[in-house]
Formats: C-alpha cells, structure tokens, sequence
C-alpha cells in the first residue's frame, strides 16, 4: 500500500530539540506547498504525534485483524442477530439513563485499521450511558474513495454505534490542487460521496477531519483561510443533507519534547484568533488534540496512580489548560473548547514513534489504557463549566509491521490486541457504572484497581507540561 509520509512541519521541526525518547530513521519528506500553508508531515519524529503513523509502519487498513472476517465479513444480518441481546439494553435515550450513569458519555475513536473488531469489543462490553463513534477510513489507494459496505456493518451492532466518515485531508487536498477545485468543492464532492455510500447525519452518524495539519496553529499563509472554507462547506452540507458539525482530529506535539516554548508561544497566539474559532464553534462539534501519551513519560514505577494521573492529564488536556489560564482575549475559542475538547488518547501499540512509545508488553499496554480512561474521566468530572456530555476518545491503530515478535505471528498478535481491547472496553464502561459512575472503575473490577499500575524501566515525567497552565 502507499506508504503515507506523516507528521509535523518542517518549521516546528527546526525549533524543536530531540525528544528523550528514540527515534526510527526518518522516512523521505514530501515537499510542502507554499500556496496554502500547508506542511506535508514527516514519518518517525518522537517529537510529533500523528494519525498518519499507521500509514507510516505500512499497516493495512483492514477491518479486521481476524483473517476470516476478512475472506468472509460478516452481513449485516448475522451482525444484527449476534447484537440482539444487548440491543434492548443499549435501546434508552440519553434523557432514560440508568440511574448509576452520571452524565451520558460519547466515546470516539479513531481507525487506522480493525473497526470492525474494534466495534464487536466494545458492543460485548458496551455501557447503556455511553454513545460509541468509530471513524472508517478511506481506500488505501486513494482515500478520497470511501468504503461504502462498512459503515452498514457498524450500524448493525446496535443503536448506539455510530459510523464516522472520514475526510483525509491530504488526500483530498491532492485531489483539489490536481482538479484546479477549492477546499469547498473537494467539501462537496466529499459529502456527495457520504451521500452516495448511505450515510445519515440525522441518525447521529457525523465525519471526521484527519488531520488539521501544523500550519494552522503556525498561522502560515493561508492555512487558516483554507481550513476554515473547508469546515464551513461540510458544515453547511448540500440542499438533499443537513447541516452537521463533525469532529476534528488536531495534529500533536510528542509527549516527551524538551524545548515546547515555540510551540506554547504559536498556541497561545492561535487561541486570540478569535474569527476562527467563531467558525469552529459553527462547523465543528467535537474538537480532538492528538494527544498520545508516551508509556516512557507515564509508567513511573514508584510514583502514586495520583501523580500519574495529574502528570498525564497536563498533557492530555495542554490546549484546554492553556485557554483557562489565558487572557479575556482568548474567550472565544475557551468557550467553545470547554464544550467541545476532548484529548484523542493513545490505542497505538506496539510503536516507537507517532503514536509515542508504546512499545512495550501487552500487560503494560493494558495498564496504559486503563490510566488514561482513568485521567480523562476524572478530569471531565473535576472541571467546573463540564460540557453537556462527557467524552472520551482513543486513537485505535494496532501495528502489525512493528517487526518484532510483540507483533509476531499474526495469530498471537490478533490473541493480544483482542485482550487489550477487552480491556479498553471494560475500563470504558466500569468508569461509567462502577460506583455512581466514577473513573475508579476504569482501573478493574470494585475493590481491585490493579490495572491503575505501571511499570516502565526508566520512565520520568516531562515536567514541562506543567509550564501550560500559565502564560
């Protein structure tokens, strides 16, 4: 498959220093395009954190690691049948919540690959509070090509999973410039394309972006002006669609960088900028940082679940941090970031770079689930002006070219990453129904939060981040 060049611009690459954690070999850079701001990513640099980390390694973007649903998927009627029983207690409107759930949940998730077994996990685990939406990514070979059988398989585990269609930007930048088009004609050809393939935005079913490149908190020529035509057209839909505000997936900075004041400095501009966030506030319902925590920054071994908590959750939440304790100036977009932000934590293993350092053992990788739902939750409960809903989200990427045997042989690979999605949806559901509906419940069963743990050789925490609560 096209292997896809990923992740950070070329100027934040120059400011930033090496991160402590190591590196692959950079893969060859694909030239940026001065006319639009736009930067073209760039593949195995710790210091950036991107969704095309996936199409780095060369993973397939199959629907399923099972290589039998691949020779012959499931219909749409053996799905359907093999949800019924969870159906009924799927079926209740937010408004009809379980009296243990606190607040009703949306739960996103990103797919470089596997959403259909991803999907089949979470709907044998599924809570009645929470909402699941599961991104569905375009052909390999041309990603402005969607995959119109898949969305039908994900309607039918039940009335509270939602298909997500994405829009890849780079992609379907390519396809604008080749055609001599503008963002808003490669928007309606998109939502044309959504239409053809049955989607239904009136069900719930939303796009995503992947991903806002670096250039727009850079504020490089024309970045934003071209961002912000893009969103506003798959907003306002065509005259046969509603309008629908979808979910944007932001283009992150590594959890371990040592030099973030350049980057602090471009977000702190961004966030006065207030004609676009204005606009996101219209176009964009969901606003997600790629956010993924680096195992080797987390998993300190003698430090309290607490401190990893609080020293993850200053990086997984960094742009809503640094809105609260900005000036009156940035009031637009913390207004709306209050209501829509949500970190896109990490589901990447096993990877080096991209997606952090997750390149660690399968019980480890469980452990890192399990305390990012943990710090997610319990900083949507801490805060004082909470949105309407809670929300989690994760990158769900499993690499099957990590090239060592964490990935290898396929059939043991497919056995683990079944259990670490085993485990992501029980700490997804038992956080919002353990105990009137607190984060304990995403570290295991009541009474036993052995999987709020860590042990990772040499991991220290990038203080940092705590530079992000102040100006």
């Amino acid at each position: 498959m096209r292997a896809l060049v990923a992740v950070l611009s070329l100027v934040l690459v120059a400011v930033l220093a090496p991160s402590l954690a190591t590196a692959d070999e950079p893969l060859p850079l694909v030239p940026a395009a001065a006319t639009d701001g736009y930067v073209a990513p760039q593949c195995g640099d710790a210091d950036v954190d991107t969704l095309a980390a996936a199409d780095c390694a060369g993973v397939e973007p199959v629907p399923s690691l099972d290589p039998d649903e691949v020779a012959s998927p499931p219909s749409v009627q053996e799905l359907t049948a093999k949800a019924a029983d969870a159906v009924a207690s799927l079926e209740p409107s937010p408004a009809d919540l379980p009296a243990y759930c606190r607040l009703h949940a949306d739960v996103y998730f990103y797919t470089s690959a596997d959403w259909l077994r991803l999907g089949e996990a979470l709907q044998a685990n599924a809570s009645p509070c929470a909402d699941y939406y599961i991104s569905i990514p375009g052909l390999a070979a041309d990603k402005t090509l969607l995959r119109c059988a898949q969305d039908d398989l994900l309607r039918a585990l039940g009335p509270r999973f939602h298909p997500v269609v994405e829009f890849h930007f780079q992609d379907w930048r390519d396809w604008w410039i080749k055609n001599g088009k503008t963002p808003a004609d490669a928007a309606h050809e998109f939502l044309r394309r959504v239409r053809d393939c049955g989607y239904d935005f009136s069900r719930g079913e939303t796009w995503s972006l992947n991903e806002l490149h670096s250039g727009i908190y850079q504020n490089l020529p024309n970045a934003r002006t071209n961002m912000r035509m893009l969103l506003n057209a798959l907003h306002a839909g065509l005259p046969e669609m509603p309008e629908s505000r979808g979910i944007v997936w932001a283009i992150g900075v590594g959890h371990g960088s040592q030099n973030l004041g350049p980057y602090k400095s471009f977000v702190e501009a961004w966030l006065q900028d207030a004609p676009f966030w204005e606009d996101m506030t219209r176009d964009v319902a969901v606003w997600g940082q790629e956010a993924y925590a680096s195992m080797p920054f987390w998993g300190v071994t003698e430090a309290s679940r607490n401190e990893r908590t609080r020293n993850l959750s200053r990086f997984l939440e960094h742009p809503l941090l640094l809105a609260e304790g900005g000036p009156v100036t940035v009031g637009t977009a913390l207004d709306y970031l209050e209501q829509t932000y949500v970190p896109l934590a990490n589901g990447g293993w096993p990877y080096k770079t991209g997606f952090g350092n997750t390149f660690f053992a399968e019980d480890e990788m469980k452990r890192f689930v399990s305390e990012q739902t943990f710090a997610m939750k319990h900083f949507s409960q801490s805060r004082p002006n909470a949105a309407p809903d809670e929300r989690i989200a994760f990158a769900w990427a499993p690499n099957t070219q990590c090239g060592t045997d964490l990935c290898n042989p396929a059939s043991v690979f497919r056995q683990r990453t079944a259990r670490i999605l085993e485990r992501l949806a029980s700490a997804i559901r038992e956080s919002y129904e353990q105990g009137g509906g607190s984060q304990e419940g995403a570290c295991g069963p009541s009474g036993d939060h052995s999987w709020c743990t860590a042990e990772i050789p040499n991991a220290v925490f990038n203080p940092l981040w705590l530079t992000f609560g102040e100006w």
